[in-house]
């Protein structure tokens, strides 16, 4: 006789109300039950009859089950999804003299992590967060000759890891500020951080689940040899197999809003001969974005976390987000989307904290960027 029938003769002998009866059985058993499992490990309750090693080897060997893994695995498609900000100056140039500059800011907060901080909730997530890194870590100090020579100490790289920034490109005018030492400490640098860079002749490619996207860096003010660095570097990318390239090109004329003529030709170039997206920065201000034989273009994207100006006069930056999705190693599908932004949270002075925008400065920057592009924003931002 089990325990519940032996406790039910005993309680109705008694004459306790049936539903106690029954509340008390159901507690009796389930504690047994519990008991029972709690000392027992899940081959064992289950699996009573059989090893640990025979019931492990069963899970690893059983056909049906590894052919529904390999299935699932085959029918998902890989998406990547990634960010791009504009021209990031970590450091100053010692000509600006100390007040309001970033070292200042910096010595202030005493935190690597003030300077991105309000950018966490987009390059946390994403796969890779791109910026152009307009400057030198090193502490070398003799100039090169020229108008503005930005450096910043090498520990200053650790703004770049706590702002999330995952791979910079180093194709612009501002690298070899101090000459080919401050350019091999900066490289130097970034690899002791494990921080990815191109540009020039060299590339990076990323991967993730089997996709391989190259990157290619390339100055292209006025030289006259951009078609052919072009050329070498979808060289390098279809030896290496990558599924997809994406090139940055350091170009235009400053403080001009619209895409000059060149820049089209350049880009047009390099999408027609295999590039999936191009990006573009040096300007210092916003430029369209263009959708090119399905591809897009983004001309400049401005300033972006700039020691390089303490005060500039357009504080108006952008990040361009896009999503590859590929299917058996083929790219299918592309969504793009901008966020405006200012290049400062306060409006005043360039406190180098890079600010989403809200409201009408939302859509104002939006509108600005709309004004020299060939595609369609919705109110988020996306581009149709």
């Amino acid at each position: 006789m089990k325990i519940k029938d032996v406790v039910m003769v005993v309680l109705v002998l008694s004459l306790i109300p049936i539903g106690f009866i029954i509340w008390f059985c159901n507690i009796v058993e389930a504690n047994l039950v519990s008991n029972l499992i709690e000392d027992k490990t899940l081959q064992e309750y289950v699996y009573p009859n059989i090893s640990e090693d025979e019931f492990i080897e069963m899970f690893d060997t059983h056909e049906d089950l590894n052919e529904y893994i390999e299935e699932d695995i085959e029918d998902s498609n890989v998406c990547i999804e990634m960010n791009f900000v504009g021209d990031c100056t970590i450091g100053s140039d010692s000509n600006f003299g100390y007040n309001n500059t970033f070292f200042n800011v910096y010595d202030k907060e005493q935190d690597y992590g003030y300077f991105f901080s309000n950018m966490q909730d987009l390059f946390l997530y994403d796969d890779l967060t791109v910026a152009n890194f307009e400057g030198t870590l090193t502490d070398y100090t003799v100039k090169t000759p020229k108008e503005f020579n930005f450096r910043a100490p090498p520990h200053y790289a650790n703004i770049l890891l706590s702002g999330d920034i995952d791979a910079v490109n180093l194709a612009n005018n501002h690298t070899k500020d101090y000459g080919q030492t401050g350019y091999n400490d900066t490289l130097k640098t970034l690899e002791e951080k494990n921080i990815p860079y191109f540009g020039y002749d060299n590339y990076y490619i990323y991967e993730k689940d089997g996709i391989k996207i190259g990157f290619a860096g390339l100055t292209a003010i006025w030289d006259g040899t951009i078609e052919q660095r072009i050329d070498n570097a979808l060289a390098y990318f279809k030896e290496n197999e990558c599924n997809t390239t994406i090139f940055t090109f350091h170009w235009g004329n400053e403080r001009v809003y619209k895409q000059n003529v060149y820049q089209v030709n350049v880009a047009h170039y390099a999408i027609d001969h295999g590039v999936d997206l191009v990006v573009g920065h040096h300007p210092h201000v916003l430029q369209g974005i263009e959708k090119y034989n399905g591809k897009y273009i983004v001309y400049s994207l401005g300033n972006f976390c700039f020691g390089g100006n303490t005060n500039p006069p357009d504080k108006d930056t952008m990040i361009f987000n896009i999503i590859f999705e590929y299917e058996d190693g083929k790219l299918i599908n592309t969504n793009a989307k901008v966020y405006p932004a200012k290049v400062s949270s306060v409006s005043n002075k360039n406190d180098f904290k890079p600010t989403l925008a809200e409201g009408e400065e939302y859509y104002r920057i939006l509108n600005k960027i709309s004004k020299y592009s060939n595609v369609e924003f919705d109110d988020f931002g996306k581009i149709n």
